[in-house]
């Protein structure tokens, strides 16, 4: 990219990035971290977390979504709840934007050879903050970022035979966000009992901590406030039980309790029937050169098999798509056809669309084509991941892949993805400003 196109991006996403801020911090955008500070504030004044709170903070008040996050993220994260609102909301603005950085850069380590590295990490790095859902995380503020560090955190230890602190962080996220669970798996596949049995004695020690000093009341009221969750249609949950809910119910229908004992039925024995075929298509361990293979099809199934695979969670996706670019541009035999699908799942995940309710889906064709984007190149991700052995990392022939013919093409699907929104929020500005003048 020559600088003269690069300032202009950095120009475009700075701009994009300085009116997200600046509604966050006027209060003008809703962000899911109000619930889960009033959530943690609750916990902490021994009250029940799991309900509905009120922006009683804020210059209006509005209702917020029930928090989902485990008692062990509300006790791990209650430090903040000692500060004021605003400065906990910056606090966790700061940390998901550094730990995110760290996270990334970690994946292109591995991604991408030293020299490439070198000439291009102001590219890749303008890449990642353009890429749709990382915008979306920020939109939201959710734990896309933290998950992108600990994960691949993890993974540089797991690779490094540091096997006490690669379990200790993935067992840490695992009671965060239960569908990294998968990762337990994958180390067992390859050998790494060692790693295996540390996660589970960290998520045994970080899901007993909130029980010891809060009682089993907090689990009662977390398990109580699952059972009544019927968002999983939304069109930002990209996994498959999201789909199934798209599928079945929309508009005003809510979920009929019969036919969800049917879907939760057929959904644990795809579940089943899939940790299946993901334990089939590991391939296998190799010290040098390294095979991401295994790892970067975790990765994507997780997601996938998750009944809340969000898409605010998908700049974990940043590495597989990367190396299964590069594994498909650099095969002799590639196709037309493959790279066609590497290029429709690109787009397909970086679609951008705001969060839509599945009450505002009336039309069925509609939930399952547009407002299911995510989910198709989410399994179009696993199955190009899972038709491959072995995809390896830092190698030399990257610099004539990103001379191919279709890279074009992927830069407009990446600056549409960024465009939509910048575009959205520069319009959202103009009509504030002429709101507060009228005012």
């Amino acid at each position: 990219m020559s600088q003269r196109y690069q300032h202009i991006c950095i120009l475009v996403l700075l701009s994009f990035y300085c009116l997200l801020f600046y509604f966050i911090f006027k209060y003008y955008q809703r962000v899911d971290f109000s619930s889960f500070y009033l959530s943690s504030q609750a916990l902490t004044q021994d009250e029940n977390p799991y309900r509905n709170f009120y922006t009683t903070f804020l210059p209006s008040i509005k209702i917020l979504p029930a928090n989902l996050n485990p008692p062990f993220v509300l006790w791990g994260f209650g430090f903040l709840t000692q500060l004021s609102y605003s400065s906990a909301l910056f606090i966790w603005l700061c940390m998901s934007f550094i730990l995110g950085i760290i996270g990334i850069t970690i994946t292109f380590y591995y991604a991408f050879s030293k020299q490439f590295l070198q000439k291009n990490y102001i590219n890749l790095y303008l890449l990642y903050f353009a890429f749709f859902p990382t915008l979306m995380n920020f939109v939201t503020l959710q734990f896309g970022c933290i998950l992108l560090f600990l994960i691949m955190v993890g993974y540089y230890f797991y690779l490094n035979h540091r096997d006490y602190l690669a379990g200790i962080s993935w067992g840490i996220i695992v009671a965060i966000k239960l569908f990294p669970a998968l990762l337990f798996f994958y180390a067992l596949k390859q050998g790494r009992k060692r790693v295996s049995a540390i996660m589970l004695v960290t998520v045994f020690i970080a899901s007993l901590l909130p029980l010891l000093i809060h009682g089993p009341v907090v689990y009662e009221q977390y398990f109580r406030m699952m059972k009544g969750v019927f968002w999983y249609g939304d069109n930002w949950n990209a996994s498959i039980y999201g789909y199934f809910f798209r599928l079945l119910w929309g508009g005003e229908r809510l979920p009929n309790m019969f036919y969800l004992k049917i879907v939760n039925l057929v959904y644990s024995v795809l579940f089943f029937i899939l940790l299946l075929w993901y334990w089939r298509k590991l391939g296998p361990t190799e010290s040098e050169p390294i095979n991401h293979q295994p790892f970067c099809l975790t990765l994507a199934m997780m997601l996938l098999m998750s009944p809340l695979g969000w898409i605010y969670y998908f700049p974990l996706l940043v590495f597989p798509m990367i190396l299964i670019w590069f594994a498909v541009l650099t095969e002799q035999d590639a196709s037309t056809k493959t790279i066609f699908i590497c290029l429709l799942c690109l787009f397909l995940i970086n679609f951008p669309v705001g969060y839509v309710n599945s009450q505002d889906m009336s039309h069925l064709w509609v939930r399952i084509s547009f407002f299911s984007c995510p989910f198709y190149g989410l399994l179009l991700l696993s199955y190009l991941l899972g038709t491959r052995k072995k995809i390896y990392g830092n190698n030399e022939l990257q610099c004539i892949a990103t001379k191919h013919y279709s890279i074009p093409a992927l830069i407009v699907i990446l600056i549409f993805g960024v465009l939509v929104p910048v575009i959205y929020y520069l319009t959202r500005l103009v009509n504030l400003t002429f709101h507060l003048q009228m005012t």
